[in-house]
């Protein structure tokens, strides 16, 4: 009776055989394209390191697809006669086929995104789907290509039936074909036989981030890291180490060791206003006058960096909206498996609440639409009092037709609203814009912001939207000097984070973001090249604005000029950089190493390497333990 039934198994392993093929197929194709179309990526692998990311990629695919498939399979082939008939096979086939169509979308999606941040989508798949309407919105704009995909689909059903129909034509049902399947899945899905299933950070053991890139899949980092919201384990040694290689050498408090206590200046200086503007994306450069680019599209930046404090070496924490709001606005930094703010269990710093608690208004405006990117949950946890979304408030310029409601909004319209919400503010106030029309896809605009040829995800259609924010911020800093205040209102500019598409695969140009603060008669101009990050604008702010009350932050106030590095989120990996150069980490090893100086200095590299992992773990140890501030 074994026998005769172990007979049977063979068909039934051909049936999921045929099933992984498929899928493998699919996963093997759409790494082949990252390598083709970003080949820049990957010219300083080997041919060796190129066959051998290719080989591992395989065990990261053989684990996803058993992941997809493990429920269809068992179902299609349980051992009884049902289940080997023809309407039922179908049945089954049918959701493998769409699990399939699912796939091809979701890699599609991937490789997209690939060339915006290059590298795979990780928990940035939980912020798209809660956001239907950017989603609906990039549907529009690649509207010709969804058709496609769906036309095909439905041509290419028959063809997916006879390819599984000849791998068990008559349907056998075998127990120990069924068990043993189920096993063979199963280790897959762990991807070995190893105490601990595979993870995420399994690409970074080669110590190379290229490499890293090639060996995964899109489905694998985004369900293996961004679908969890817990906090993903470090191994702490000594919280001292970690205090002194940070420079906090005598805390205040060692239970609550970032803790401060702002010390108010006896002088008579007037109590300050702020207004920080986030623009969506903004690289330096695009700048002409960071980099000299000769893009000639920022002429009202270009003129506000020669009267405001201007830092060259500034970096975004992150490279998602939601991170640098979080970093600007509570100075906790995003860390690879550390929930962001709107997940964080563990008590910190609220910039809006410190702000009501000097008696300041809080006002956050969004170009967006209230609900985008859950950027209505973060103002409200960031503590402001009053939000508004694109719905709030009014056109006052003439857009194009096709254009005018669209989900992401004008900048314009956000910057005057503030403004005009700020016009009977008798006291002081807190201005918080998130300027985001320089979001993808692209706006097509009238004269003058036609200077490059168009396209809704080119490098023309962003130049020609960033040359439209330009000028909205130059005519809301002319407006706003009307205001009673101005004399004593700080403007902040920055990014939510670089634009990394369009980019190289420098590391410098993926995170580098201006930095400008301007206040004609409080802050000096002049050029800073203090390294900094987002991280740092919290102490500086309540410096700057001399509020009282205790927090905690691991960033320091960028005007006093002390030596300092920026820590940096990419995906699953966190970067450093210093005056000493680059370092690249994966939490477990040494990724990638590049000295500031000609010759790479390997007292340099450990340093940087002793400072990531001093900031890392020293943030996890404090968030886990609820220590990072107090109540």
């Amino acid at each position: 009776m074994f026998l005769q039934d172990l007979k049977k198994a063979k068909p039934v392993l051909q049936e999921v055989l045929g099933h992984y093929l498929i899928f493998l197929a699919l996963f093997f194709c759409f790494r082949l394209a990252v390598l083709l179309q970003y080949g820049e990526l990957f010219t300083e692998l080997s041919w060796g390191q190129l066959a051998l990311s290719l080989l591992e990629g395989t065990r990261f695919d053989l684990a996803s697809t058993s992941i997809l498939l493990l429920v269809p399979m068992l179902v299609l082939t349980f051992p009884l006669r049902f289940t080997g008939s023809s309407i039922y096979r179908k049945l089954i086939q049918a959701i493998v086929y769409l699990q399939m169509l699912g796939l091809i979308i979701f890699l599609s999606a991937d490789f997209v995104y690939f060339s915006h941040v290059k590298r795979h989508i990780t928990n940035e798949l939980l912020f798209l789907a809660n956001d239907t309407e950017y989603l609906l919105l990039e549907a529009k704009a690649q509207w010709p290509a969804i058709l496609g995909v769906l036309i095909a689909a439905v041509l290419c059903f028959p063809l997916f039936l006879k390819w599984h129909r000849r791998h068990n034509l008559a349907g056998v049902r075998s127990w120990s074909g069924y068990l043993l399947s189920f096993l063979i899945m199963a280790v897959l899905a762990r991807g070995g036989v190893q105490m601990k299933p595979e993870t995420w950070c399994g690409d970074a053991r080669h110590g190379n981030g290229s490499m890293g890139n090639l060996i995964l899949n899109g489905m694998f980092s985004a369900s293996h890291y961004s679908i969890s919201g817990h906090f993903i384990e470090r191994k702490i040694t000594n919280e001292k180490e970690y205090l002194s290689t940070l420079g906090i050498l005598e805390p205040q408090d060692p239970t609550y060791p970032l803790e401060q206590k702002p010390v108010r200046s006896s002088s008579t200086n007037p109590e300050l206003n702020l207004v920080v503007i986030m623009v969506e994306s903004l690289s330096a450069k695009y700048i002409d006058g960071l980099s000299g680019g000769g893009y000639g599209i920022t002429p009202e930046l270009d003129k506000l960096i020669t009267e405001s404090r201007v830092f060259t070496n500034f970096f975004a924490n992150g490279q998602r909206s939601v991170d640098g709001v979080q970093s600007i606005l509570t100075g906790v930094p995003p860390l690879p498996g550390i929930p962001d703010m709107t997940a964080l269990t563990a008590n910190y710093p609220r910039l809006g609440n410190m702000a009501r608690a000097n008696d300041i208004r809080t006002v956050f405006v969004s170009s967006t639409n209230r609900e985008s990117f859950s950027l209505d949950l973060i103002a409200k946890s960031a503590g402001f009092n009053e939000y508004f979304g694109r719905e709030d408030y009014p056109l006052l310029l003439s857009y194009p037709a096709e254009e005018a409601q669209r989900p992401l909004g004008w900048d314009y319209e956000a910057m005057m609203y503030l403004l005009q919400q700020l016009q009977d503010s008798e006291g002081r106030f807190f201005g918080y814009i998130n300027a985001s029309s320089d979001h993808t896809p692209f706006a097509k605009l009238q004269e003058p912001f036609t200077g490059y040829e168009h396209g809704a995800d080119t490098e023309g259609g962003y130049l020609n939207m960033l040359h439209y924010t330009d000028w909205a911020i130059g005519k809301f800093i002319e407006e706003f000097k009307q205001h009673p205040q101005f004399d004593d209102t700080v403007f902040i500019i920055t990014a939510d984070h670089a634009m990394a598409h369009f980019q190289s695969n420098e590391p410098y140009e993926r995170f580098r973001i201006p930095l400008l603060i301007y206040s004609p008669k409080y802050v000096e101009p002049g050029i800073s090249e203090n390294y900094g990050s987002q991280i740092d604008l919290l102490s500086t702010i309540v410096d700057l604005l001399e509020l009282e009350g205790t927090y905690s932050s691991i960033g320091s106030n960028l005007l006093e000029e002390k030596p300092q590095f920026a820590v940096v989120k990419e995906g699953a990996l966190i970067n450093i950089f210093s005056p000493l150069g680059f370092l690249q980490h994966s939490l477990g090893r040494m990724v990638h190493y590049q000295s500031a100086a000609n010759q790479p200095s390997e007292q340099d590299r450990q340093q940087l390497e002793e400072q990531v992992l001093a900031f890392d773990h020293l943030t996890y140890l404090l968030l886990t333990a609820n220590r990072w501030q107090r109540l």
